[in-house]
């Protein structure tokens, strides 16, 4: 290395609390008094990636209907917007799941390989 080569400082990121796995399915939410449906990217035990040319505002609140496979009745739980990535989408935390929608979400992402 030269002198004059400033060092590489790799930022420590935080590791995920939750694996994700991909699906791809419409996801309807309601957030700001309007519904929209939008589709998802991946999905983990705690929360989604959710395609979006237009993401809602980090720290917004939402709710979010979705299923993991097409015969699944729908899941419906609040979300708060994470982070977001313009014109690409928005990473949602689930809150307040009750213990049987968790464990439909734990069970899918378990049996993706």
């Amino acid at each position: 290395m030269d002198a004059e080569d400033p060092p590489l400082i790799k930022p420590e990121l935080p590791k995920r609390q939750y694996r994700r796995v991909v699906l791809v399915t419409e996801v309807e939410c309601e957030a700001l008094e309007r519904k929209e449906v939008m589709v998802t990217r991946d999905v983990s035990a705690g929360g989604m990636f959710i395609t979006a040319r237009y993401p809602l505002p980090i720290d917004s609140y939402l709710t979010v209907t979705f299923r993991l496979r097409l015969t699944d009745a729908p899941l419906t739980c609040r979300a708060r917007v994470r982070y977001t990535q313009h014109a690409v989408g928005m990473g949602i935390q689930f809150l307040d799941v009750s213990d049987e929608i968790r464990e439909k979400l734990q069970k899918f992402v378990d049996e993706i390989p």
